[in-house]
């Protein structure tokens, strides 16, 4: 029987944090540490000690861990803050990463959260300014790989603050809102480039609208949204540290608001950023507290589709962890909800309905491993009665998934085909779906093979 896992402290430091993460990334491509090691050309202990945070990472080796977990040169863009760690380590030998980084027991988080009553809560401005000092290097280090898609870069910079100030006239907070209703509109049609083109000015706009507009409130409720967008934006395009940071300024946008729907809403990027980045546990418990705390609320249709939705996310991050229980209660609660809401429909962004609680059983019956439930349940819906393209793909995705799990790949690969031409650019950014091309290659006849990987290199050629 293999040894349990020594706990990890991705808190402590930049070394801590890239740790967790090749283990996460690790134990995701299903290696154990010689084989990882065998695929990197190095020693198993190496890749034990820098799991753990014990030994710092060098160019040569980020470069092999980049190729042997196809990582798209993650552990290379993170070597400027090794050796920025590096450059500190006799000023501040405890020096801790900032709220973007970690996950952990850290003081971002815990603000993040909500929880000002923790005295740790006064502390992370001070680290978010340590961080953002390196802010220029790591868009620079970022800049690589995002220059081939319009407007991650420029998004990027904004979120770090790096930035030029925005110095044109600061549109009208009429002309604010339509812009958040607008890329909220574009990101649920999966039209990511048209969202990551927007954004950018959108929220440099919001920043200057803070000092020149009396409605404060309605700005920071509009800064809520807009960072929500970026956050889910970013996730799509696998840059989960941006992703958190964005999830935290629009928590923070919307404690300080302190309406109870917009801190819900905020609490969903969230709870994805935690899912994400390997805290399913976390990510269930936040959402159904954050969900528990709207229902005391009144049960307004805003207030229901916002809480569903929050449900649904809590549901997914159980699933993810394990729990079946706890999924299939948030699951029940999501159902209630949408039974009282009835026939309103993406109140709010959220795209919640019956149809979309459905949509959530089919994954989560697929994350716990039951295909055939999957399919059973995708049989009963019907394509038509889903309003939002990512869900129509989504669905398709999970189908797929669902018939290759069963071996039967030709209907997985179709799906993906019918996947793609509903929503491309969702299809290029879904990991899954290249997950899912890698095993129907490896594992169909030789005649669906070849047509996995045409398409596969039709995926990543655009």
């Amino acid at each position: 029987m293999p040894k349990p896992l020594k706990d990890l402290e991705p808190g402590r430091s930049v070394d801590h944090w890239l740790g967790a993460e090749l283990r996460h990334r690790r134990t995701s491509a299903g290696l154990n540490q010689p084989d990882l090691a065998e695929r990197a050309n190095a020693s198993a202990s190496l890749i034990s000690k820098l799991e753990l945070g014990a030994r710092s990472l060098k160019t040569d080796i980020a470069a092999k861990l980049d190729e042997a977990l196809n990582t798209g040169g993650f552990f290379m863009r993170a070597m400027p803050l090794v050796e920025g760690q590096r450059d500190k380590a006799t000023e501040q030998s405890d020096n801790r990463l900032d709220t973007a980084l970690v996950l952990g027991k850290h003081e971002g988080l815990r603000r993040m959260l909500g929880r000002a009553d923790d005295p740790a809560s006064e502390e992370p401005e001070v680290n978010r300014r340590e961080f953002l000092s390196n802010a220029g290097t790591w868009a620079a280090l970022l800049a690589t790989e995002t220059a081939r898609i319009p407007g991650l870069s420029d998004l990027i910079a904004v979120v770090l603050d790096t930035a030029p100030r925005y110095s044109g006239d600061a549109p009208s907070l009429d002309e604010l809102a339509s812009g958040v209703v607008a890329a909220k509109r574009e990101y649920q049609a999966c039209q990511y480039r048209e969202v990551l083109k927007r954004l950018s000015g959108l929220l440099q706009q919001l920043n200057v609208a803070e000092s020149e507009f009396d409605d404060r409130e309605r700005v920071t409720a509009l800064t809520a949204d807009a960072y929500q967008v970026a956050s889910g934006v970013m996730l799509k395009h696998s840059e989960q540290t941006l992703a958190t940071l964005a999830a935290d300024r629009s928590m923070s946008s919307a404690n300080m608001l302190g309406d109870p729907v917009a801190m819900a809403s905020s609490a969903r990027a969230v709870t994805h950023v935690l899912l994400r980045t390997g805290y399913p546990d976390f990510a269930a418990d936040f959402a159904s507290s954050r969900a528990q705390l709207l229902g005391s609320e009144s049960r307004t249709p805003t207030n229901l589709s916002v809480q569903g939705a929050l449900l649904l996310r809590g549901a997914v991050a159980a699933a993810d962890a394990g729990k079946r229980t706890k999924a299939d209660e948030l699951l029940d609660a999501a159902d209630e909800a949408s039974i009282q809401l009835q026939d309103a429909d993406n109140l709010r962004g959220t795209g919640f309905n019956a149809v979309n609680v459905g949509l959530h059983r089919i994954h989560i019956a697929l994350v716990l491993g039951d295909a055939g439930r999957a399919i059973e349940l995708a049989r009963g819906i019907e394509i038509g009665a889903i309003s939002l393209v990512e869900r129509q793909v989504s669905l398709a995705i999970d189908v797929a998934s669902a018939f290759a799990q069963w071996g039967r790949y030709e209907r997985a690969l179709n799906t993906l085909y019918f996947a793609e031409i509903a929503a491309p650019q969702e299809v290029r950014v879904r990991k899954n779906v290249s997950e899912l091309l890698n095993t129907i290659q490896s594992a169909a006849p030789p005649s669906i093979r070849s047509h996995a990987a045409t398409f596969a290199k039709k995926l990543a050629a655009v």
